[in-house]
């Protein structure tokens, strides 16, 4: 009978391995539609370790626009621990059975012909690695500019995310909400948060968002610049809310456009989200 997550995640290897790689510090579980990712609520601002887990043939890239690794990350490595057993004492060894796929091109044409995205071939690389050596899936030279991991085996798989992140800027929104009526500033607050705790799955709720879509871009745009530097926690905050700042330039893309090169002259986001605003705003034709 096929283990699911619970039994994986209370067995006692991998509860051995969280105490391990973790501590005894708080913890949560973000569900991913085919892997899931177990990180501390409370992470380090530059160093960040997680424990990914990933089903039968299970990938961290199920969409296109996923198979950036957030370019707010200097460095990232991997090192899978090997398949587990809730039944047993010890990982089982893994050999070639974890595909590295992965592109240095920014822009490359991707294709999504089966139950993750996968690159153009004539744009990927692909490699397939094996248990207890690290490897990296993003370098500052720009490996895994875009890049997904995909678990070929028919067992479950444990491996570990060592991430550093690059210097990022405090989220202040204060002199906007300022600007506006106190019930309104209030009301926009709860919308950020909702955002920022729930992260791309937010997209599932349409009305939720057709609401935030609505509200005048003159307000909204400004302060979305500012929630790209919010904290990445597994759910894809930062680009949901560069999502968000695309689907309000379809109607007001000249706002957008100028409120985005404002950021980019007071470097008041991350360069690389306000880069790819411009370049993708400057060459749309909506």
């Amino acid at each position: 009978m096929q283990s699911n997550f619970y039994e994986i995640y209370t067995s006692s290897l991998f509860q051995k391995t969280f105490k391990k790689v973790l501590g005894n510090r708080e913890a949560e579980v973000i569900t991913r539609p085919a892997c899931f990712f177990v990180r501390l609520k409370s992470e380090d601002a530059r160093f960040v370790k997680r424990i990914i887990v990933f089903p039968p043939h299970g990938f961290t890239g199920d969409e296109v626009s996923l198979l950036n690794p957030h370019p707010e990350v200097r460095r990232a490595r991997v090192k899978i621990l090997g398949k587990i057993n809730p039944t047993k004492k010890g990982f089982k060894p893994l050999v070639g059975e974890m595909k590295f796929d992965f592109s240095l091109t920014r822009n490359v044409p991707t294709e999504k012909t089966s139950a993750y995205a996968k690159f153009s071939e004539k744009y990927c690389k692909s490699q397939l690695k094996s248990w207890k050596n690290w490897f990296y899936v993003v370098k500052e030279n720009g490996l895994g500019n875009f890049h997904s991991l995909i678990n070929v085996s028919n067992e479950w798989v444990v491996a570990l995310l060592e991430k550093e992140l690059i210097d990022q800027k405090k989220i202040n929104i204060k002199p906007y909400l300022e600007k506006l009526p106190q019930l309104e500033a209030k009301k926009l607050q709860i919308v950020l948060q909702k955002i920022e705790q729930v992260g791309d799955k937010i997209f599932d709720d349409k009305v939720f968002v057709a609401r935030v879509l609505k509200i005048p871009s003159r307000t909204l745009v400004p302060i979305l610049i500012q929630m790209l530097n919010v904290q990445e926690t597994g759910k894809h905050e930062n680009c949901t809310f560069f999502a968000l700042l695309l689907k309000i330039a379809k109607r007001n893309k000249k706002q957008t456009l100028e409120e985005v090169k404002r950021a980019i002259e007071l470097q008041s986001a991350p360069y690389y989200y306000l880069e790819d605003l411009d370049r993708k705003l400057s060459k749309s034709r909506f």
